[in-house]
């Protein structure tokens, strides 16, 4: 799949959802209860990434062990994971982490028992994240506005023996879908029907894919955010920190050179390009993210994520992803 500059507002996201006045409404609550959102030719140039420890920097400490269009085959084989389950680095305990609002917006829903608390956050007309998982004393309350980077809630600690602790996240185009979460839901899963998390999975043997349905690759969709920043500053990560990686002249393209990424070190990103995250890949090998950095007196092309198999989906291929390079603290303090 070749890389694409991608701008969210660029591709009339008019799938399957509601507008926040129809989705307040929906939840019992008056549309002049919700403040002014950006409207749909507006970029969204503030984001962060949806967890971090205190004080710490978002996304640095963290992986994805089970991706966007992933089979998550330790849970639920047989269906594509339609959202990111971040996890700390190292097989740490993920419970008490921060979780935190990728841009600025909405929050339109907080409730259900996923099991834990669920957020959503509506940034544009057709445009939702959601964090799932989190625990009871959640730090925002319906129609109130957040900023990027601002505490939502923190991560719940399990203890039901389902699955370790972790933060589920998504970027969605919908708050009800009427096959997914609204008046006609396909399957019966999760909390069903009009219940605004909906079920965080799609069966493989359905006739189309997540991102058919509204869903999009949230890393995807999150950088082709970014690149409403550039130029901005991006820092070697705990994952990234020891790697090479290779420098090439254009995204996806053959290397020209390779960089050894230390601890500390930063670069200045004066471009960023990605994968589609609407298209129809799957497992971690469909995900694309690059960054062009300012090398001594030249610049060229790097790929902030690398794919992890740490956990495979039943054909083999990985199902997780590591995060190399990360905006610093300071970049996303001066764009949120």
């Amino acid at each position: 799949m070749p890389p694409v500059l991608h701008h969210p507002c660029t591709r009339r996201r008019l799938l399957a959802g509601a507008t926040v006045a129809t989705g307040l409404l929906a939840l019992g609550h008056p549309a002049s209860a919700l403040p002014a959102l950006h409207q749909e030719n507006e970029v969204i140039a503030a984001q962060a990434m949806p967890i971090r420890w205190a004080n710490g920097r978002p996304g640095d400490g963290f992986h994805i062990r089970h991706g966007y269009a992933t089979e998550n085959t330790w849970y639920n084989p047989g269906w594509w994971h339609t959202g990111e389950d971040w996890y700390a680095l190292d097989d740490a305990e993920t419970g008490g982490a921060e979780v935190v609002a990728v841009a600025p917006g909405a929050v339109v829903f907080v409730g259900s028992d996923y099991p834990g608390r669920v957020v959503i956050v509506q940034h544009l007309p057709y445009l939702y994240s959601m964090y799932g998982h989190l625990d009871e004393a959640v730090r925002v309350a319906e129609t109130e506005m957040v900023e990027a980077g601002q505490t939502l809630g923190t991560v719940l600690t399990r203890t039901d023996g389902v699955a370790p602790s972790h933060l589920h996240f998504e970027v969605r185009t919908f708050l009800f879908s009427a096959e997914v979460n609204g008046d006609a839901p396909r399957y019966d899963v999760a909390c069903g029907y009009q219940c605004a998390p909906g079920p965080g999975y799609w069966p493989l043997d359905a006739p189309e894919h997540p991102s058919a349905l509204g869903w999009l690759n949230p890393l995807e969709e999150m950088a082709a955010w970014r690149a409403n920043s550039a130029p901005f500053t991006v820092a070697v990560s705990q994952s990234g920190a020891g790697r090479t990686v290779d420098v090439l002249a254009v995204p996806g393209g053959e290397a020209t050179g390779t960089l050894v990424l230390d601890v500390g070190q930063t670069f200045e990103v004066s471009a960023v390009q990605t994968n589609d995250p609407a298209s129809d890949g799957s497992s971690a090998e469909a995900y694309g993210v690059w960054y062009e950095v300012t090398l001594g007196a030249a610049s060229g092309w790097v790929s902030a994520i690398a794919t992890s198999a740490a956990d495979t989906g039943s054909d083999g291929r990985p199902s997780g992803i590591d995060l190399l390079l990360l905006p610093t603290t300071a970049e996303i303090a001066a764009t949120g």
